[in-house]
């Protein structure tokens, strides 16, 4: 444990080395505190974030519960598949189908390369009949959308945290090179006073 404490020590500048500056202690103090800040803020971002997405999510569940899902009949052929660049794999063609209500609908549905006339696919539709394009959100994906929010906001605390650091230490050796500009400057020319012999 000593080799470990002595490293962190010595990243936060807590070694008592007499070499350190003020500016390279100050550094290694706010090492130290943005670290601090990482665990504290990641401990307060995490559920609140968390939070906020699960309820989205559940409120968009109990939104897609009136949803049912219902068979469309095509109307015209699909194009069939051909191969090369930009090639597609779904397509929309015109259909009808009927809405819970019994009304019938008619729009443009999703299906795949090849697809006849009179080919039945069936689509998720709001209690008036309005195709929706995509399935019911479940409480699964709910719970994964909440997991990558949660993660997310990890990261970009951490992101934003490295990023403040590296401006401060890229003003810092800044300072650190003119300081060390200054003191070259007056102590340089008393070590290069010494007169060579000729050869």
């Amino acid at each position: 444990m000593r080799p470990l404490i002595r490293r962190v020590a010595r990243w936060i500048g807590a070694d008592r080395n007499p070499l350190r500056r003020p500016m390279d202690r100050f550094e290694g103090a706010l090492r130290l505190l943005l670290l601090i800040g990482f665990v504290v803020g990641a401990a307060l971002i995490v559920p609140a974030v968390g939070h906020v997405t699960h309820a989205a999510g559940l409120r968009q569940v109990r939104q897609d519960a009136s949803w049912r899902k219902v068979t469309a009949v095509l109307l015209q052929p699909a194009p069939r598949r051909y191969y090369g660049y930009g090639s597609m794999s779904t397509y929309w063609v015109p259909a009808q189908w009927r809405a819970p209500s019994g009304a019938v609908r008619w729009g443009r549905v999703p299906t795949t390369p090849g697809a006849v006339k009179g080919d039945k696919v069936g689509i998720w539709v709001n209690r008036h009949g309005a195709m929706m394009g995509r399935r019911p959100t479940t409480l699964s994906a709910v719970q994964v959308r909440t997991f990558l929010a949660e993660v997310g906001s990890v990261t970009g605390l951490g992101l934003l945290l490295l990023a403040f650091a590296g401006v401060v230490r890229l003003l810092l050796d800044r300072r650190r090179l003119a300081y060390w500009g200054i003191e070259w400057a007056c102590f340089g020319p008393r070590w290069s006073t010494r007169r060579w012999p000729r050869s």
